[in-house]
């Protein structure tokens, strides 16, 4: 009994801390419930958060996107606005570009020094359209339009071909080089071009042998340029011609014109050239006919290139002549990059004959240039040609050509330059210089006396748009 009482006293004072015991038990395990609770809580926050985020993302680019549309739409507006007010847009494909390019000309051409105010000097200036439209793969239709422009006094200039223009002569033109007719007397073709299957065009443009003698002059046919002698005995333009270039392959490419000439309605090759009178589509039959081809090689610096042409000119055939005067050519060009200096070298052979005339062959010439231009300091050129025509016939009329020229560019495309040019003849000739791009220099029908050696010197101004 006396344990029982002891135990009992001993439970009793053992008993609160067993209680406490248990009673601190209990908030512990709470507060592990608490915490997993919260934790579960926050896990779901952070999912939250993260979800949110992805939603204003997304809601920001599509406030960005509609911010950006509505700006685009804005200037949409304006421009309309703006075309509505005779502001100019282009249609998809379409350009405006050219050249315009005038200065002062000192030149004595045999009737004492002379200054004019000349368009053309360094370049032809000019006016031109182009547009192209793409069906998707490989085939594009294209067109150009293009205007030559005197800038000295608001005229269209002329540039001939083997049809050539009304007063303006089969060869090239002399000065004044202005005409009332041809508005797009430069080129002016529509054609297709495929990168497999070559480059199709029809109307007016160069002539094969003529881009080899563009591509080997130092001057590129402007300023102090050899090509008044180089033009005696080739043709620059076809006029009613088809043109086909083969695509390039390994350097290599291939270009044929043909032209159907003045397309008279007559059967005879005895006439009046352009048509008897009151009647233009009567004449020579084969008056203007003609074709000319090149080949071309390509390869880093090197340029190499062969050509032919052979035409009917135009021209009154009277009896015992049979034809018009047929004009056969053949060239080769060659120009080679050294970076610090460009070698130019050009070869040309040209002879006219006429069947049944008393003199079968009026022409026959060689004319050669040698040329260089030396670039320095990024904004300078100097250039330089010397060239030679041997007159092959019994009246041995050689002339000699000698042109300089210094550029500056003021940027890309636009400089100003100093040309000088000097042709001497010798037996009775009247070889002459071109005087610029569209070759204004006075020669034998507009005052150049026979043996005279007519000079310029050229100062300008060019700029290409």
């Amino acid at each position: 009994m006396y344990l029982s009482v002891t135990t009992r006293a001993v439970l009793a004072c053992f008993a609160p801390l067993v209680v406490a015991g248990t009673v601190q038990a209990a908030p512990l395990d709470d507060l592990r419930a608490e915490i997993a609770a919260q934790k579960a809580r926050l896990e779901k926050l952070e999912e939250l958060l993260q979800a949110t985020a992805a939603t204003t993302a997304v809601a920001n680019r599509k406030a960005e996107e509609a911010t950006r549309k509505a700006d685009e739409a804005s200037k949409t507006a304006q421009v309309a606005g703006s075309a509505d007010k005779g502001a100019l847009t282009m249609p998809k494909g379409f350009t405006i570009y050219g050249i315009a390019d005038a200065g002062v000309e000192i030149g004595n051409y045999g009737q004492g020094s002379k200054t004019r105010v000349q368009s053309g000097l360094g370049s032809a200036s000019r006016l031109g359209f182009k547009g192209e439209r793409n069906f998707g793969g490989d085939l594009t239709a294209y067109f150009q339009l293009e205007a030559g422009v005197s800038i000295d006094n608001g005229q269209n200039t002329g540039h001939s071909s083997n049809v050539s223009n009304p007063g303006q002569g089969a060869a090239s033109s002399a000065s004044v080089n202005t005409t009332g007719v041809a508005i797009f007397s430069r080129n002016t073709f529509v054609g297709l071009s495929s990168k497999r299957f070559g480059d199709l065009r029809f109307g007016r443009d160069y002539a094969p042998i003529y881009l080899l003698a563009n591509a080997s002059d130092p001057f590129t046919i402007g300023g102090a340029t050899a090509f008044r002698l180089w033009s005696s005995a080739a043709a620059s333009r076809f006029d009613n011609g088809v043109y086909y270039s083969t695509p390039k392959l390994a350097g290599l490419q291939g270009k044929i014109a043909w032209s159907a000439g003045m397309e008279n309605n007559s059967r005879a090759n005895v006439g009046v050239t352009g048509g008897a009178p009151g009647n233009s589509n009567t004449g020579p039959e084969d008056e203007g006919k003609g074709w000319s081809a090149s080949v071309t090689y390509q390869n880093g610096p090197l340029y190499l290139g062969a050509g032919y042409l052979s035409f009917m000119r135009m021209g009154t055939v009277a009896a015992p002549a049979t034809e018009n005067i047929e004009r056969s050519s053949w060239n080769l060009a060659a120009t080679y990059d050294l970076d610090f200096v460009k070698l130019y070298a050009h070869f040309l052979h040209g002879e006219d004959t006429q069947e049944g005339a008393a003199v079968h062959k009026p022409l026959d010439r060689d004319i050669w240039w040698l040329g260089a231009s030396v670039p320095f300091k990024e904004r300078h050129t100097v250039r330089a040609v010397l060239g030679h025509l041997d007159d092959r016939r019994s009246t041995d009329r050689d002339s000699t050509h000698y042109g300089l020229g210094y550029e500056y560019a003021l940027d890309e495309k636009t400089d100003i330059y100093a040309y000088y040019a000097r042709v001497t003849n010798k037996n009775g000739g009247t070889n002459s210089l071109c005087a610029g791009g569209t070759c204004q220099g006075y020669d034998s029908s507009s005052g150049l006396p026979a043996n005279f050696s007519p000079r310029s010197l050229m100062m300008g101004g060019r700029y290409r748009f």
